[in-house]
């Protein structure tokens, strides 16, 4: 018996010594895919693939990347929180996609962030992206409806309403007057919490900023938004020259005085135009979506995203310009059957919550007129080295010529006036939102998405759990793009 005993024993010690290297080998050689998506391992360029794989559907490839590239805790922290945060809300996961928009929530909210990097980005031979990502407003603007409309799920309402507040102080950062504050998601989101706790007069304000946003930024009034926007940064222009002719009035001046109050009475009579042409608009557009959403005994909110967001590049002679293009997508409308009986149909969407539109009137920054100095300075000492290279092909026995030429070519191709192309690239094209009453308990919905024509181009179930909770949240991304 002991005999056996041992020989088992010993069986058991040599196959202990096997395997103990192979588990260690194991433990040390983590998955080829683990090894490939380590932070270590990941450059910001890498962020392209991620992106690609999302709007291809690869979720768990996009996810690896941008948690490994979040895992650096680097100067685009915030960036890659966000990023995550909305393949977070693709996938569901709300808890996840909640606390990664509150951390870049407090990043890009927090001034004193990333302080030095802010400081040194401005220099000649410095490039704006290697300051911290902040974002752009409208970048702010939606991570604060994020971090608001989430907050909200979890009942925090104190917290949500600050950040949608905090979201539309965001939108007021831009030079065009026009265009501050209409963002009318923000304001109808703020005057439904204001409902919920009972403040009716705040409610009554800002659903009267809510309307004023919601008309600003629809469809029918953009054109003459935009041709009122420039007017008014034309009469600006012609009001400061006429003041500072008139400061230093004379008999010479009088003619260029009295053409000045002469262009500046026509810019007021076209403003006044505009201004009309959009009121007789908003008479015509219904805002009884807006009633509806604001509407404290809907329990049950439902945001469908479609498409894909903005995209950023730059262009310029030295790529000193960041502008904004978009990919179009097929979805239009929507309609949603729940429990295979109620049918909500597209007019009763809150839809034009557009993206798009937010990036591209968010106006200019400081930073761009620096970028434009730069872009003037390097063309500048370029041009420079070049005369002073052609000169000392013709005489220069000394060599000074040529020195300086190549002096003032190096100080050219130092500078770095390239504008910051970093942005949120997951964020949709647009989002639609509706407000429902629902019963508690589960139910099954069925989104039907459709194109301009009304054609049916998807259709996706999902079963939902309505809890007494009256702060229930449902997100649904439609990503599809066209080719």
């Amino acid at each position: 018996m002991s005999f056996k005993i041992n020989k088992l024993c010993t069986i058991v010690l040599v196959i202990s010594l096997i395997a103990c290297p192979v588990f260690a080998a194991q433990a040390n050689n983590p998955a080829p895919e683990e090894v490939k998506y380590s932070p270590k391992n990941l450059q910001d360029k890498d962020a392209m693939q991620a992106e690609m794989d999302f709007y291809a559907g690869n979720d768990h490839e996009a996810e690896l990347i941008f948690t490994g590239l979040q895992t650096k805790k680097d100067h685009n922290i915030a960036l890659w929180n966000n990023q995550l945060g909305s393949l977070y809300l693709t996938q569901g996961k709300l808890k996840e996609a909640k606390d990664a928009f509150m951390e870049a929530y407090v990043l890009m909210n927090d001034i004193t962030a990333f302080k030095s990097l802010e400081l040194r980005s401005v220099g000649l031979t410095s490039s704006e992206m290697t300051k911290g990502y902040k974002g752009d407003p409208y970048e702010k603007v939606f991570n604060s409806f994020y971090v608001g409309i989430l907050l909200y799920a979890d009942n925090d309402l104190e917290n949500a309403l600050a950040a949608f507040k905090n979201g539309i102080l965001c939108d007021s950062d831009v030079t065009g007057k026009l265009y501050k504050s209409d963002v009318a998601l923000l304001y109808l989101m703020a005057t439904r919490l204001e409902l919920l706790q009972k403040n009716q007069s705040m409610a009554d304000d800002l659903f009267k900023q809510a309307t004023e946003a919601y008309y600003l930024s629809h469809p029918d009034n953009r054109g003459l938004v935009s041709q009122k926007q420039g007017l008014l940064d034309d009469l600006d222009k012609k009001q400061k020259e006429l003041l500072d002719k008139e400061t230093k009035a004379n008999v010479k001046l009088e003619k260029v005085i009295t053409t000045l109050k002469a262009e500046i009475g026509k810019l007021e009579a076209d403003i006044k135009s505009a201004g009309d042409k959009i009121e007789e608009n908003n008479r015509k557009i219904n805002i009884d979506s807006l009633k509806d959403f604001i509407n404290p005994n809907n329990n049950t909110l439902i945001c469908m995203e479609t498409g894909r967001g903005p995209l950023k590049y730059q262009t310029g002679t030295y790529g000193e310009k960041a502008v904004f293009t978009i990919k179009p997508h097929p979805v239009a409308s929507f309609s949603i059957i729940i429990d295979n009986f109620t049918q909500i149909k597209t007019e009763s969407f809150l839809k034009n919550n557009d993206v798009y539109y937010q990036a591209s009137t968010r106006g200019g920054r400081v930073m761009d007129s620096m970028l434009k100095g730069k872009a003037e300075f390097k063309q500048t000492t370029q041009d420079i080295s070049n005369v002073l290279s052609t000169a000392s092909q013709v005489y220069d026995p000394y060599g000074v010529f040529a020195l300086l030429s190549f002096a003032t070519g190096a100080v050219s191709n130092a500078t770095n006036p390239y504008a910051d192309a970093r942005h949120w690239s997951l964020l949709p094209a647009e989002l639609q939102l509706i407000s429902l009453h629902l019963a508690p308990g589960t139910h099954q919905l069925q989104i039907n998405a459709y194109d301009s024509t009304g054609k049916t181009i998807e259709s996706s179930k999902i079963s939902v759990q309505i809890t007494n909770n009256s702060n229930n949240v449902i997100f649904k991304r439609f990503r599809g793009v066209e080719s």
